[in-house]
């Protein structure tokens, strides 16, 4: 399940036995579907998530793998999909 939650959208991952709270930048969704419009509704910004949802988790699990995360979850930016 993801939800909209102000200019993230934030998802779960399963990782080393757990779910793992985490969250994308609307920035970092908007440049990987190379969407120039920053007026994107929930449901858009949803729909852009779930079609990039596999890499996005993916992703999400390799940087927990190289780092340290928080509590408060691993977030992902523009930086993270674009290596």
């Amino acid at each position: 399940m993801a939800v909209v939650s102000g200019n993230y959208v934030d998802f779960v991952v399963r990782y080393a036995g757990n779910t793992e709270r985490c969250r994308i930048t609307e920035a970092a969704l908007l440049n990987r579907e190379r969407v120039i419009n920053e007026h994107l509704n929930h449901g858009q910004l949803i729909a852009i998530f779930v079609k990039h949802r596999a890499e996005i988790e993916y992703l999400a699990i390799a940087k927990m793998q190289r780092e340290k995360h928080s509590d408060h979850g691993l977030v992902l930016t523009t930086d993270d999909l674009n290596p």
